[in-house]
């Protein structure tokens, strides 16, 4: 490359200490000459680019295509030129291209697991501003998966800048085998060319930018082709936000919801969802050169950020000496595992050693192994998991300890762990997040009008069809008899709890019409208008005395 440069260019970069992290070298008629670096640019000579320089550089390189670029025979480096409207050279952008091993070690466990029949088709989007690595990266990752993993790769190389200049591909790509695109417009037909003539187990392209090429991309797919390929996008909202490629990711369609089904949700009644399945399984993120963000479920982050959610996402730095750190990188993360954090802060952890360690925000956070069992082991075998949102943890472990419900009730730190959901009622309002993850895994959320002990205990009791008196809550001298009368009521709370259900269930919801309850005392309306809150429901009690019942 810098033997196509000009002379004066040439003798001053070899020269630079900095000459193996050069970049690009930028040529501009009637400019001074640029080297650019990571750390920055520099200006080269004190003579200006002349029209002899840009020719004569123009000579030694290939021919300059349609899409105005050209490379070096052998080499990676690339070269773009600028044209006036008349279609001579007056600028150029000579890009160093180079192949560098374990530039895709970020994700190395992605691809040895593709080697699984389970996840043989798992294909991967990469994303990333100009000059962040996304070539290199499709590069290596090619001769991993040709080389190591023995698969059948094809790269469609519309510029020739995956696999180098030439007819001969560059080693850096391995044992995979290019495919010339002889116009940059044509690069949807060579896609599907690819997959008719030349039985590919992969297929790796670079630049999908148009609604045809995420197309073609999106029927490699679906005919059980492995896809590789690279998109210009900072973050996977920015590929959501984008007409022409949003398809790669499952597209967005708006969805007019009936009313029952809108209140369910506490939405409103036109909503934005998923389309599809996406044609890419995982993305990933390249922040910068040694920093990914990793969406392992393509199909999930679309979904969460469609609900106004932060996906569920890995942080991943390679380190100096090769190493790879993975964090966990997503609001919603620090959300669930706050509670375990202030729980280890207050407890020793000894009960946590079968658990994974990571840093989040700086903070030692400790998060259940996914590798672990789906019961937590410090839960008893048949207790309700419970999971704090928003609410005092310390609060809730007294009134559990006051009301002897140590093996009854256990408080979890992830959402995923837990059986029901304890919320403030003005949280559960705000959050959409929350009931949309509770309403997919099918757990109730019990709100509290506040975070005290009367309301807690109520929620508690709710939960467990049970009365204070009837688990000890302070019973005193008088605790048997409490406990004898509990007994006695205990049917009747059963069916008071039974007809709110059918109510709500059978008439409320599917025909939207109000019901009035059978009359009961105080305290089991109570708690029927907690269960009433889990369904986010309007409910006030009406009558006097005796008469006294729930309307729903």
């Amino acid at each position: 490359l810098l033997d196509a440069a000009p002379e004066r260019v040439r003798r001053a970069l070899a020269e630079d200490a900095r000459r193996l992290e050069l970049t690009e070298v930028v040529l501009d008629l009637g400019r001074l000459p640029k080297a650019r670096f990571p750390d920055g640019d520099a200006t080269i000579g004190d003579e200006l680019v002349t029209y002899e320089d840009l020719n004569r550089m123009m000579t030694k390189v290939g021919d300059v295509g349609r899409d105005n670029r050209a490379g070096i025979n052998g080499t990676l480096h690339r070269i773009s030129a600028i044209k006036n409207r008349y279609g001579k050279v007056i600028g150029a952008t000579c890009r160093v291209g180079r192949a560098i091993s374990g530039s895709a070690e970020l994700i190395r466990d992605v691809l040895d697991a593709e080697t699984s029949v389970t996840t043989f088709n798992n294909s991967i989007l990469l994303l990333g501003r100009p000059g962040v690595g996304k070539t290199t990266a499709i590069r290596e990752i090619s001769r991993i998966l040709s080389d190591e993993h023995s698969r059948r790769v094809v790269i469609v190389d519309t510029s020739n800048e995956i696999g180098g200049d030439g007819d001969v591909p560059h080693r850096g790509i391995g044992g995979a085998r290019r495919m010339q695109v002889p116009n940059a417009s044509e690069q949807h037909l060579v896609l599907i060319e690819a997959v008719e003539n030349h039985t590919p187990q992969t297929v790796v392209v670079d630049e999908i930018g148009t609604q045809q090429e995420a197309d073609a991309a999106q029927t490699i797919s679906e005919r059980g082709v492995q896809m590789i390929g690279t998109a210009h996008g900072h973050t996977l909202e920015n590929v959501l936000k984008n007409p022409a490629l949003c398809d790669l990711i499952g597209g967005v369609v708006s969805v007019t919801l009936g009313d029952d089904e809108a209140r369910r949700r506490g939405v409103q009644k036109s909503v934005l969802e998923r389309a599809g399945p996406p044609t890419f399984t995982i993305a990933v993120e390249m922040l910068d050169i040694g920093t990914w963000r990793v969406h392992t479920d393509v199909a999930a982050s679309v979904d969460a950020l469609l609900a106004g959610q932060s996906p569920m996402t890995e942080l991943r730095v390679l380190n100096e000496d090769g190493t790879v750190t993975t964090e966990a990188d997503s609001e919603l993360a620090a959300l669930e595992i706050a509670s375990a954090s202030r729980r280890r802060s207050s407890s020793t952890t000894q009960q946590f050693v079968d658990n994974t360690r990571f840093e989040l925000g700086g903070e030692d956070v400790i998060v259940n192994d996914v590798e672990d069992d789906e019961d937590d082991n410090t839960c008893p075998p048949h207790a309700l998991r419970v999971f704090p949102f928003k609410v005092s943890r310390d609060a809730l472990e007294r009134v559990m300890e006051s009301m002897d419900l140590g093996d009854r009730v256990c408080l979890v730190d992830l959402l995923e762990d837990a059986s029901v959901v304890i919320a403030p009622k003005s949280q559960v309002k705000t959050s959409t997040w929350l009931r949309h993850a509770a309403r997919a895994r099918g757990m109730p959320i019990y709100a509290v009008r506040a975070d005290n002990s009367a309301q807690l205990v109520r929620a508690l009791q709710a939960m467990l069809g049970i009365t204070g008196a009837s688990d000890g809550f302070n019973g005193g001298s008088g605790a048997q008899e409490n406990r004898q009368r509990a007994t006695t009521s205990s049917a009747d709370e059963t069916d008071a709890l039974e007809e709110v259900r059918m109510a709500v269930e059978q008439l409320v919801i599917p025909h939207r019409e109000p019901v009035e309850l059978l009359p009961r005392s105080g305290r089991i309306i109570e708690m029927q208008q907690a269960l009433v809150d889990t369904y986010m429901l309007s409910h006030s009690a009406v009558g006097e005395g005796t008469e006294r019942r729930l309307r729903i």
